[in-house]
């Protein structure tokens, strides 16, 4: 009964992010420093109601878990995004998303030596399929840019940055602390540093007259919407669903989000699903459903 919750708290950890590519599509006007300061928003106010609507009590956090929330969100939000950023730059969207779509493999490389979660061969194949379902969610025609090693490695580090983000929210719930505490501790972390990066960005880079004015946009609705789908959301329910189920387990469930993206553009915005893109969401559905065996 535990391992159903679990898988079912997994797949609304899907929809949440699934939700977030979703809503990031429509900001039009916003640029990377305004749209993470958004995001990280949405995700401290969403979760501050989920702690108050819980009536949750925060855990202490020691100085080693004040590093771990620093780390974790240095490696998901701020180095993880900038090498996807590398990566699409170099390889083009197809190949560099596709690549750094990899992170569920390192989650159950290390979750397996680590944290001795299973490893069974329905859980590798699963992954497998779910990592080649969002390589082909991903093609989007025929690619220009020939491949390099440097776009490779920011693939790479991408994928690396995200897994290591994921295990590091694992290693707070070892620690002991509760949902509660690692998404609010998460949105004060990313948020601070969102807001220096944006401070500098829009008076020194910039050097912007009344750069705040962006936030009076509907994009800025838009942003924080996906951050409190993502950051506050998200994270909520997979740090649940990680207290029922392994990360070999939760992690490829949530990273199928791609087919909830394409699906809900779809219907949206009318995009047109090519043939290989089918294939990828089949993949995708059918490597969750085999690592939820």
């Amino acid at each position: 009964m535990f391992l159903l919750y679990g898988i079912f708290l997994s797949v609304v950890t899907c929809f949440c992010w699934g939700s977030t590519s979703f809503l990031m599509r429509g900001i039009r006007k916003l640029d990377a420093a305004e749209m993470s300061l958004t995001r990280a928003c949405g995700g401290l106010l969403c979760g501050a109601l989920l702690l108050f609507a819980k009536n949750a009590q925060l855990t202490p956090v020691t100085r080693f878990e004040f590093f771990i929330f620093l780390a974790l969100v240095i490696c998901n939000n701020i180095l993880g995004d900038v090498f996807l950023f590398f990566s699409i730059r170099l390889l083009g969207v197809a190949r560099g998303s596709a690549i750094s779509s990899t992170y569920p493999i390192c989650v159950a490389i290390v979750s397996y030596l680590i944290y001795d979660a299973p490893l069974t061969p329905a859980i590798a194949g699963g992954t497998l399929s779910v990592v080649a379902g969002v390589a082909l969610l991903c093609r989007k025609g025929k690619e220009e840019r020939p491949l390099s090693f440097r776009g490779l490695a920011s693939a790479a580090a991408a994928s690396v940055f995200w897994a290591a983000g994921l295990l590091l929210n694992k290693e707070l719930l070892v620690c002991g602390l509760n949902p509660a505490t690692i998404v609010l501790g998460r949105g004060v972390a990313f948020f601070g540093a969102a807001s220096a990066v944006w401070f500098l960005h829009a008076f020194f880079v910039k050097k912007k007259a009344r750069p705040w004015r962006a936030f009076l946009r509907r994009d800025s609705a838009l942003g924080v919407t996906a951050g409190a789908c993502s950051l506050g959301l998200g994270a909520w329910f997979y740090s649940l669903a990680l207290q029922y189920v392994p990360p070999t387990v939760a992690t490829p469930i949530g990273a199928s989000n791609p087919v909830l993206a394409s699906l809900f553009s779809t219907l949206v915005y009318k995009d047109k699903i090519e043939p290989a893109q089918w294939a990828g969401i089949v993949f995708a559905v059918g490597g969750s459903v085999l690592v939820a065996l």
